[in-house]
């Protein structure tokens, strides 16, 4: 006879015929209706209707944000091969065997990468997450067609790092592995070179978690810095995406040590001279978020979407083969290479990034001499106009001009306030704009001019090439100068010139942000109703302390008149302390806002504020407008907070725990109830998260790096934005977890009823053939239970402890499903037993239906998945790496499987819970302190949940374990007279 959690299966041995019957697990016998028992889970509350919505809503703004962003168009063109790549494999000493190292060839060079003979400057691609040594064609291809194009001295080789397509981004046990890998790899790339072309520096380039290798390369004391002069990451996570595990956490830290945090660890001397250029996607990556590219340290940060000549956002693996970014990334690195100038390499390298991914004036190579900083004026041929009292001026030359002209703008003494933008179309010529004082005897013309054109940018256009310039008139005073010059070289082309002379404080609004601004209606900005005005600037206040860090606006520029069928304006959105100018056009037809979000701001100290800037068309009246786009709020929010749905899934688990055993220790019947009925009311949920806010903002203050910002969660330790998010959030998963638990009970009564029949049907046609047999196999079904959880701890220990905990976890499934159908049964033959009784013999049977021990293994259940999708990416990592090693090294998740699985094998033979066992209060209470232990220190640094709640599990184990010792508690007198009313009905078989 067995009798644990497994069910009762009596099988009584005559001489003459074997009979089985099935009981249920009977605990303690109460009556109740039938059909009241059938309705007993509670009637949800309005709070609960109100999560339910905002889980839609949060699923559905999740669904659009993924779809919408894959669905829509790819600016990007893709790179083309001219030639079959070659990959040659270069041997590396003390390779584990998984690793390997290759030289990039295609074409002409091919023949002497074979014969291992090199040249140039290496550059050593790193791929990341799940990355393929392969994605180095694009960057290397372009590279050496460019090579051939320009004819230039300077010369690459480029080395590829295969890493076996580890998941790195989800399992940091692999970091220091491929660290010390690709630091073996510099040192084999040097030592291949020819004692004549050995390489005084190399070029590294990581994508995704690539570039986190390559800053992390200086962890080991051993190696060389100086090897490193240039260090270009790509769409790299400088803050991780998610803590898996404690291996993730402390490499971060590690590489945080050297390279500062840009508050108050600056970076370690000996990384000054190395150059660190960080770009990122844009919203279209959804892997690695703008927020996370930023780092402090790095001397340049850029999107793609904000690159000039780029101006698109790229997805996670788009940003390798983007054939416009590839190139400014090749023009990067062969500018930095022929330097002229007198400044030291690293700032010259920050000369060159910075003009390539920030504030390109014209060119698409840069060199010292690019704007000269006096250029001669007056020459022969030359068509002089003065404009001497009209502010606004627009030249349009349809068919170009056969001579150079020249604009002559006199200041007149005008206001400090006042401001010049101008904007050219077409003017290839690098030098536009000049500042001068004129001739003491023409009091016109001027023989040399300052040039300012190093201060315009190029800006993205649908149709013709532009260049925007704005000029403070005080700048221009400094200089001792007069007067604007504007100058167009001769050309055949359609060529045109706007300029704006206003003064600042006319076009020139503030608002004071609010995050609801554009929720119900679109919130004016400017409404522009004259012509031939250009330029126009919103500054937001207050941006930085928006309560919604996350929130997507939309900025619409709508054209209400024109006076011409083409047009075409440019909205900017402009972060003082931050490379980069996020871009959006309005061209004819086509309309495109602007996107902005606080994601992409980094917080500044500083006092200047982030601004808007319209660069509009002259012939047209504007309404400009901004709305917040709720779906891509919601979708945004979703995605980068859906991060602390593990830890507030486990505090809402614990906080049931915490009911239920408080139940049982109050109870006379020793009944918890099921999970939806032992879900805490929201006012107490209020009242706790109240208390633990105060406790956290506390705690974040004293000890920021407690709680460290992952992914998009940067607003812990705000009380308010804190308690809103966490609310939201708490609502969130609370509806989730109703609804999952719903499934997964319906789950069980289906698949119960199926598994009861099969191992009825087993077990009666193995009696009919051999009762000795059938006694083995009734011993067995006994001790299937310790049979299991030590064959999952014998599989933990030689592979991965996860592997163990789902293992356990099916079983524990199909006990659950045993026991569900144990009861289902007695309802079922509940009506003939009583016909049968009342009728014949004329008792009245009771229902023995308590399901206390249901509830409480549901609730343990639920505490044992959460726990296996905690170490989730332990077993994806092991099987990814089967082939080479049959364990998992390191494995995070061993001591949780051996404590778990002992557990269970313990739990699993008993009748659990204990009736009127002491310290249940106390089993309350800790579970109580543990879900406010995850709230605290578990929302950021998702590793800490397991241990915390395998600590949990052991220790209700312990509980019900040593029930003999621990004692029974003392009944009430109302306890005891109730216990004494109880009369004991019939048992049901």
């Amino acid at each position: 006879m067995c009798s644990n959690i497994l069910g009762s299966y009596r099988i009584e041995h005559t001489h003459t015929h074997t009979h089985v019957t099935a009981t249920g697990h009977t605990i303690d016998v109460w009556k109740m209706d039938i059909w009241k028992y059938i309705i007993r889970i509670k009637i949800p509350s309005p709070v609960s209707y109100v999560s339910a919505i905002l889980l839609l809503i949060f699923i559905t703004g999740v669904y659009k944000q993924l779809t919408l962003t894959q669905k829509s168009a790819n600016n990007c063109e893709m790179t083309f091969m001219f030639e079959y790549p070659h990959f040659v494999e270069i041997s590396v000493p003390m390779n584990r065997g998984k690793y390997n190292l290759y030289a990039y060839t295609e074409g002409q060079t091919m023949e002497k990468i074979k014969s291992m003979k090199f040249y140039g400057t290496p550059v050593v691609f790193i791929p990341g997450h799940s990355g393929s040594y392969r994605q180095v064609r694009s960057i290397a291809s372009v590279n050496i067609r460019k090579m051939y194009h320009i004819q230039s001295n300077v010369k690459f080789d480029f080395f590829t790092v295969d890493l076996n397509e580890e998941y790195s981004a989800v399992f940091g046990g692999v970091l220091l592995q491929q660290t010390a890998f690709v630091s073996q790899c510099i040192d084999t790339i040097i030592k291949t070179y020819e004692y004549d072309y050995k390489p005084t520096s190399i070029i590294l380039i990581g994508h995704s978690m690539g570039g986190i290798i390559a800053k992390g390369l200086f962890i080991n004391p051993s190696f060389d810095t100086n090897l490193v002069e240039l260090i270009i990451t790509l769409a790299t996570p400088h803050r991780p995406l998610f803590l898996a595990d404690h291996y993730m956490d402390s490499y971060y830290d590690q590489v945080e040590k050297i390279w500062g945090n840009g508050l108050d660890k600056p970076r370690s001397s000996f990384l000054s001279n190395i150059s660190l250029l960080s770009i990122g996607g844009g919203h279209r990556d959804l892997m690695v978020w703008p927020c996370l590219t930023y780092t402090p340290h790095a001397d340049i940060n850029a999107l793609s979407l904000a690159i000039p000549g780029v101006w698109t956002s790229t997805d996670h693996q788009c940003i390798l083969w983007c054939k416009s970014l590839v190139k400014s990334i090749v023009r990067v690195l062969f500018d930095s290479a022929e330097s002229e100038s007198d400044d030291t390499i690293y700032e010259w390298r920050k000369k060159v990034s910075s003009y390539h991914f920030d504030k390109r004036s014209n060119g698409k190579w840069f060199h010292s001499n690019l704007h000269p900083i006096t250029v001669k004026l007056n020459e022969p041929n030359v068509i002089e106009w003065n404009e001497t009292y009209k502010l606004q001026r627009s030249i349009s030359l349809e068919k170009g001009t056969a001579m150079p002209i020249i604009i002559h703008l006199p200041l007149f003494e005008k206001s400090v306030n006042y401001e010049m933008t101008a904007e050219a179309v077409n003017i290839d010529y690098h030098d536009w704009v000049f500042s001068c004082k004129p001739d003491y005897h023409s009091k016109k013309h001027c023989l040399f001019g300052t040039n300012w054109s190093s201060n315009s940018t190029i800006s993205v256009s649908k149709h013709m090439k532009r260049r925007h310039i704005t000029l403070k008139i005080p700048d221009v005073y400094k200089l001792g100068h007069s007067n604007l010059v504007f100058k167009i070289k001769n050309t055949k082309k359609l060529t045109a010139l706007n300029i704006d002379l206003y003064e600042a404080s006319d076009r020139t609004n503030q608002i004071f942000w609010r995050f609801w601004y554009g929720v119900f209606d679109r919130h004016l900005l400017w409404k522009v109703n004259v012509f031939e005005t250009i330029q126009y600037k919103t500054i937001l206040r207050g941006w930085s302390a928006s309560i919604c860090m996350h929130c997507v606006y939309n900025v619409h520029m709508v054209p209400i008149k024109c006076s011409k069928k083409h047009h075409h304006a440019v909205s900017k959105f402009i972060v003082p302390w931050t490379q980069g100018v996020l871009h959006g056009i309005t061209s004819d037809s086509y309309v495109e806002p602007l996107r902005i979000s606080l994601e992409n701001i980094p917080l500044s100290n500083g006092t200047t504020n982030p601004y808007l800037q319209f660069i509009l068309d002259p012939t047209c009246n504007y309404r400009i407008e901004l709305d917040l786009s709720i779906m891509d709020t919601i979708g945004t929010i979703g995605l980068k907070y859906g991060l602390t749905f593990p830890s507030y899934i486990g505090i809402i688990i614990l906080l049931v725990l915490s009911n239920q055993f408080s139940q049982l220790a109050n109870s006379a019947k020793d009944d918890c109830s099921i999970y939806h009925n032992s879900l805490p009311s929201i006012i107490r949920v209020f009242k706790t998260l109240v208390v633990t806010i105060c406790f956290l903002t506390v705690i974040q203050n004293q000890w920021p790096n407690i709680n460290k910002p992952i992914g998009g969660i940067d607003w812990l330790g705000h009380p308010l934005k804190t308690m809103v998010f966490s609310s939201l959030l708490y609502c969130i998963t609370n509806s989730f977890m109703y609804f999952a638990t719903v499934a997964l009970w319906m789950m069980m009564l289906f698949w119960g009823k199926a598994i009861n029949e099969l191992l009825v049907r087993f077990i009666m046609k193995t009696l009919q053939k051999n009762a000795t047999l059938s006694d083995w196999i009734l011993y067995g079904f006994g001790k299937l239970p310790i049979a299991v959880s030590m064959i999952a701890i014998v599989i933990s220990y030689h592979t991965c402890g996860t592997v163990g905990l789902v293992i356990s976890a099916f079983f524990y499934y199909f006990l659950l499903c045993t026991l569900v159908q144990d009861c289902i049964d007695q309802l079922i033959y509940y009506p003939v037993i009583f016909f049968k009784d009342y009728f014949m013999k004329g008792e009245k049977p009771g229902l023995n239906l308590s399901l206390t021990s249901i509830h409480l293994h549901f609730s343990l259940f639920l505490l044992w998945l959460l726990i296996c999708g905690c170490h989730l990416p332990c077993s994806i990592e092991w099987a990814r790496n089967y082939n080479h090693s049959k364990y998992l090294d390191p494995d995070p998740s061993w001591i949780s499987s051996l404590i778990l699985n002992t557990c269970a094998g313990i739990l699993w033979q008993m009748d659990i819970p204990k009736r009127n066992l002491k310290f249940y209060a106390q089993l309350s209470n800790l579970c109580m302190a543990a879900s406010i232990i995850l709230f605290l220190f578990c929302q950021t640094a998702l590793f800490r949940i397991a241990p915390i709640l395998t600590l949990v599990f052991l220790i209700i184990t312990l509980h019900q374990c040593f029930s003999s010792w621990i004692g029974v508690q003392d009944l009430t007198d109302n306890q005891v007279n109730s216990a004494n009313d109880k009369v004991p009905q019939k048992k049901v078989e």
